[in-house]
């Protein structure tokens, strides 16, 4: 694939086709949760999984900060079928009709983008002129602005962006938060999230809560953890250590013992959904 794939554009490719409601859903983080650092970026154990589970109504997708270009010129050469549904950025929502084909939630990710654009205008004066003076406070700290996001910062390293954090936090307005996954970094507007992303497609698919399953390794996950209280949620082992803190805490939360996905899912199915067919 070469050809850029537009935010908002509708994606190329086709999930499995919606042969029944949706009963469960399945919320995955890509980068570190989802994705390996092997070959292929998503094991084709779990592609099988999902396909095995289909019958007892669970769709699954991915949420991630990653835009829709940067995550599908990845996912589509190894992925037999897209995902049921997929939020990028943090806030932007496209979900599968009955025939497996991806839409964008039109109105939803419009809205999201003139706020954020909005938010932008406000930002960016001030956030560049900080950052520039950091560059000589700070010259060992490597980072760089993404080059398609004004608002999106990319660090060499993890240990990087935790010493960025401080500097970070002190740059934001009212309106605006931080979403943070491992090296990278994003200001958006407070009232998107990952969390309001998986709850425009509970919403409309009539998930109740309690059926859904979140995973996720990073800071940006917490807002998905936190808006849903009573979801299945879950980290792997190589999660951020505030993240493994903070799960530890929550009491109610799994964490499973290995990277990737798949014991963690088989958990949440033996546990919820197994014994309600």
């Amino acid at each position: 694939m070469n050809a850029t794939i537009a935010e908002g554009s509708r994606p190329p490719g086709l999930a499995a086709p919606q042969d029944g409601p949706c009963r469960w859903l399945v919320s995955l983080d890509y980068d570190g949760t989802l994705r390996s650092e092997s070959e292929p970026p998503v094991a084709p154990a779990f592609f099988e999984l999902m396909a095995t589970w289909r019958s007892f109504g669970v769709r699954w997708g991915i949420n991630t900060g990653r835009s829709l270009d940067y995550l599908l010129q990845e996912l589509i050469p190894c992925s037999p079928v897209l995902p049921d549904f997929i939020c990028t950025c943090e806030r932007y929502v496209y979900l599968s009709d009955k025939e497996g084909r991806l839409q964008p939630a039109t109105t939803h990710n419009e809205r999201c983008m003139q706020i954020n654009l909005q938010l932008r205008r406000k930002l960016v004066p001030s956030l560049h002129a900080a950052l520039e003076q950091l560059r000589h406070t700070r010259p060992e700290l490597e980072w760089e602005l993404a080059a398609s996001d004004p608002l999106s910062i990319e660090a060499v390293d993890t240990f990087t962006m935790d010493a960025l954090m401080p500097y970070m936090r002190m740059q934001l307005i009212p309106g605006a938060t931080i979403q943070r996954a491992g090296r990278y970094l994003r200001f958006s507007d407070e009232r998107f999230s990952k969390g309001t992303a998986l709850r425009y497609i509970s919403q409309a698919w009539q998930v109740p809560d309690e059926h859904i399953f979140i995973m996720g390794d990073g800071h940006n996950d917490l807002d998905a953890f936190c808006h849903f209280p009573h979801a299945f949620c879950a980290i792997p082992a190589t999660a951020h250590p505030e993240i493994l803190q903070w799960m530890q805490q929550r009491h109610t939360g799994y964490i499973s013992p290995e990277a990737g996905v798949l014991q963690a899912l088989q958990t949440w199915f033996r546990e919820r959904v197994s014994c309600q067919k």
